[in-house]
């Protein structure tokens, strides 16, 4: 655990190698496989450029359980975000427990090359994280098949992304089952795919309780997962974060276990 926090913290990033079991990413990468030819022709036109012509798969937690089962199952990841993006101050929910909220939940592979740029939408210099992301490799990264290209320790460069810095980017490589972790502030892009082999992952970004989520998860996630899902799962998917409608209904936007009840 410490090693990986002091690699974050310097490199803006980290690899845990073999956090998944060949079973486990093979069934995921099955059922990714699966939805992206039944949802690829029907994606809204508004693709941000930087996802244009990559094969995607967006709200993996709407399409199966197992994709969030996969995910809620690494303890040494959620370690990980405990320690970067809790909200100390947050009472409402146990002391130990994730107060942070899922942003997103995709899966990615590689086309073209992907340009450097950040997640986290500002640039700033400190040691306070507001979001992360976790790539779940459901089959093996490698340059010639559009790995991840990191600039190390550009999280705390404090700018945004110049292109510039393309000769300094380290192409990062993995097995399928590990899972790579990044501070949302790190420069990073990926390689083209050059030799037509698919790189699937399932990326996640998590963020402090107050960001805005990328979708309203909340309102939009099926019954038929919903229910299948602890008070602490549904609290990482927002339901302790979603808003008032007004003062009638309550003030305090820091809420417990107990909002996501009948969610």
């Amino acid at each position: 655990m410490k090693e990986y926090i002091e690699q974050i913290e310097q490199n803006g990033y980290c690899t845990i190698a073999a956090a998944y079991r060949a079973e486990e990413t093979g069934r995921a990468l099955s059922l990714v496989t699966d939805w992206y030819e039944r949802t690829r022709l029907s994606q809204a036109e508004t693709v941000p450029y930087l996802n244009r012509n990559q094969p995607m798969v967006y709200n993996l937690q709407n399409k199966e359980h197992y994709f969030l089962e996969l995910l809620f199952s690494s303890e040494l990841v959620e370690k990980l975000l405990i320690h970067f993006l809790n909200d100390k101050w947050y009472k409402q929910i146990p002391t130990g427990q994730p107060n942070y909220i899922m942003r997103s939940y995709l899966a990615r592979s590689s086309q073209d090359a992907l340009p450097l740029h950040i997640d986290s939408f500002v640039p700033y210099v400190g040691a306070h994280v507001i979001s992360m992301q976790a790539a779940i490799l459901l089959e093996d990264s490698t340059i010639s098949n559009g790995c991840t290209l990191f600039v190390p320790g550009s999280h705390q460069a404090g700018e945004y992304v110049e292109q510039s810095a393309l000769e300094d980017a380290v192409a990062v490589e993995g097995r399928r089952g590990d899972v790579i972790v990044w501070d949302s502030r790190l420069w990073h892009g990926a390689n083209p795919s050059t030799d037509g082999r698919t790189r699937w992952a399932l990326i996640a970004t998590f963020s402090r309780w107050w960001l805005k989520q990328a979708f309203d998860i909340p309102n939009n996630l099926p019954e038929s997962i919903l229910h299948k899902l602890s008070p602490k799962q549904k609290a990482i998917m927002g339901f302790s974060s979603i808003p008032y409608n007004d003062e009638t209904e309550g003030i305090d936007m820091k809420r417990g276990y107990e909002s996501g009840q009948n969610g």
